[in-house]
C-alpha cells in the first residue's frame, strides 16, 4: 500500500527535514531539507476533483506561506489526494513564484494512520529542534566582546602615542618582528593578534569577529572558545614568522582560527554545516578578499593559513562541549604541538 501525507512528512522528518510551518487543518506542511541546505518540501494534501481547483489552491497556500522569500532554493511540491477528473493536467501547473518547483504526484486518500504520524512527526521535529537549540546554547557571546575591548584599548594605545601606520610604533607595541623573536622576544608570537595596522584594518577585522565569535562561542562555549582563539592566533603568527620576514600585526590570523573551529564542527555535524556556515562566514572571507584589495601585498597569506590549521587542530584538542572522545583530543593535541615545533623550528632555522 502508497504510503500517504502524514506518513511521508514523518518520513522526511526523520532524514533530516525540519517543519517550517503547518496550515491547519493539516492540509500543507512546508519542510526545510536541512542536509542539502538548499531545498524545500511543500506537502498539500487536496479533496479537489480538478486540476484548475487544485491550482488555486496550491497558490494560495504558496502566498500563505510567503514561498516568495525562499529565493533561489528549490522547492519540491508534493500534491496527495484523490485522482482529478483531468488528472493529465496536473503536470501542466504552474507557480509564480521565483524557486524552481519539482512536482511530485501521489494518489492517496487520508488513512486511519494519519493522525499517528502526524503526532510522530511533530514530536520528533520538536526534539530535533530542541537538540538545536541546545547545540547554539553551550555559551553566552562573553570573551568575544571583552577580547573586542581589549584590542580596541591596545589599538587607542598605540594611537595615542603615535601612528600604528608608522612600523617604530607598530614594533613598539608588540608586532611580529622576526629578528626581536630570534632574541628572545617570544611573546610576539601572542601579541601581534590584539595590534591592527592602521584604524581601517582595525574596523575590518573587529566587524569580522563581532560577525563570527558570537556563533563560534555559542557552540564551544566561552573558554573553549578563548583558547581556539588564542592559540588559533598563535599558530597564525608562527606561520608568518616561518614564512615571511615581513612585518605583521592583526586579528585576521585569530579570525580565521574561528573558521577553522567552524570546519571542524563541519566534520562532526554535517547535518547542521551549511546552517552554521551561513552568513557569518561568509562576511569574514569577504570582508578578507576586500581588505586584499586595499593592502594588496602586505596581506599576511601565511597568517591566515597558519589560522585555518590552527583553529582546526585546536577545535579537534578542545572538542565540542558534548564530544568525550579521549584518543581524538591526544590525537589533535600531538598535532598541534607538532604544527607549532615544525612552524617554530623552520623559522628559527
Amino acid at each position: 500500500m502508497a504510503t500517504c501525507f502524514w506518513e511521508d512528512i514523518y518520513q522526511a522528518v526523520e532524514d533530516g527535514g525540519r517543519i517550517e510551518g503547518i496550515l491547519e487543518p493539516s492540509r500543507a506542511v512546508i519542510l526545510f531539507d536541512t542536509k542539502a541546505g538548499d531545498r524545500y518540501d511543500l506537502y498539500v494534501q487536496t479533496e479537489k476533483a480538478w486540476a484548475n481547483h487544485v491550482s488555486t489552491d496550491v497558490n494560495a497556500i504558496l502566498s500563505a506561506f510567503r514561498l516568495s522569500r525562499i529565493g533561489r532554493k528549490r522547492l519540491t511540491l508534493h500534491i496527495y489526494g484523490e485522482r482529478l477528473v483531468d488528472e493529465e493536467r496536473i503536470e501542466s501547473m504552474t507557480f509564480p513564484i521565483p524557486p524552481r518547483v519539482t512536482l511530485s504526484r501521489s494518489i492517496c486518500s487520508p488513512t486511519m494512520e494519519d493522525d499517528r504520524f502526524r503526532m510522530l512527526a511533530v514530536a520528533m521535529d520538536r526534539k530535533k529542534k530542541a537538540e538545536l537549540k541546545k547545540r547554539f546554547s553551550f555559551g553566552k557571546p562573553q570573551v568575544v566582546y571583552g577580547l573586542m575591548f581589549i584590542t580596541f584599548l591596545v589599538m587607542w594605545l598605540a594611537e595615542s602615542v603615535g601612528s600604528t601606520l608608522d612600523p617604530n610604533t607598530l614594533i613598539a607595541f608588540g608586532a611580529k618582528v622576526n629578528p626581536l623573536i630570534d632574541e628572545g622576544e617570544w611573546w610576539r608570537l601572542i601579541t601581534p593578534m590584539f595590534l591592527h595596522i592602521g584604524w581601517f584594518h582595525f574596523a575590518i577585522n573587529m566587524f569580522a569577529l563581532w560577525s563570527l565569535g558570537p556563533l563560534v562561542e555559542r557552540m564551544y562555549g566561552s573558554i573553549r572558545f578563548f583558547i581556539i582563539y588564542v592559540v588559533g592566533g598563535i599558530l597564525a603568527t608562527t606561520a608568518s614568522y616561518a614564512f615571511s620576514e615581513s612585518i605583521s600585526a592583526g586579528a585576521s590570523g585569530a579570525l580565521f582560527g574561528l573558521v577553522g573551529a567552524l570546519l571542524y564542527f563541519g566534520l562532526r555535524d554535517r547535518s547542521l554545516f551549511m546552517k552554521t556556515l551561513g552568513p557569518p562566514l561568509f562576511i569574514m572571507l569577504g570582508l578578507n578578499v576586500g581588505l586584499a584589495f586595499v593592502l594588496g601585498a602586505s596581506l599576511d597569506h601565511f597568517a591566515h593559513a597558519g589560522g585555518l590549521l590552527g583553529g582546526f587542530v585546536v577545535s579537534g584538542v578542545v572538542g565540542l562541549p558534548d564530544e568525550k572522545n579521549r584518543k581524538q583530543r591526544i590525537l589533535f593535541s600531538v598535532l598541534a604541538t607538532v604544527l607549532f615545533g615544525l612552524l617554530y623550528g623552520y623559522g628559527s632555522w
